[in-house]
């Protein structure tokens, strides 16, 4: 794993998330939340079964509540690479899976989930992921 801060987005797997989304986004002024979590999956970078454990579906769904936070938080993306996507919508059942995506790894559910293993006792990385979990939160 190369990682350089706190955020998914700023690890090597982070940027390979972000650098699918600019794909898809390529010639698109919206995007479904809905059709985002189906792509990451046909790509094989998130799984069909959430419960799965895997060090690249964890870190994709936090690079991806990364982007969607930055969304609600700013009505607008952060990367200058995906200026072209004027929305990311979804709808509150899309938000929730998400959200349990993230807190799945927070919480370290089934306690092998190697991304929280390498995290462990990191408070920056524990406050990140809380904050994602709140900012996705209020939207449900």
């Amino acid at each position: 794993m190369g990682s350089w801060g706190k955020e998914s987005l700023e690890s090597d797997e982070g940027l390979d998330v972000l650098d699918a989304l600019i794909e898809y986004a390529n010639d698109r002024k919206s995007a479904k939340l809905k059709d985002l979590l189906t792509h990451y999956r046909e790509l094989g970078f998130l799984s069909e079964d959430p419960e799965e454990e895997d060090f690249l579906y964890d870190n994709t769904a936090i690079a991806l509540a990364e982007i969607v936070c930055a969304y609600i938080e700013d009505g607008k993306t952060r990367f200058e690479e995906l200026i072209g996507l004027e929305e990311i919508v979804w709808e509150t059942e899309d938000l929730l899976q998400l959200k349990q995506l993230v807190q799945q790894v927070l919480d370290n559910k089934g306690g092998e989930r190697e991304l929280y293993e390498l995290r462990d006792g990191d408070s920056d990385w524990i406050k990140h992921m809380e904050n994602l979990v709140r900012i996705l939160s209020p939207w449900l």
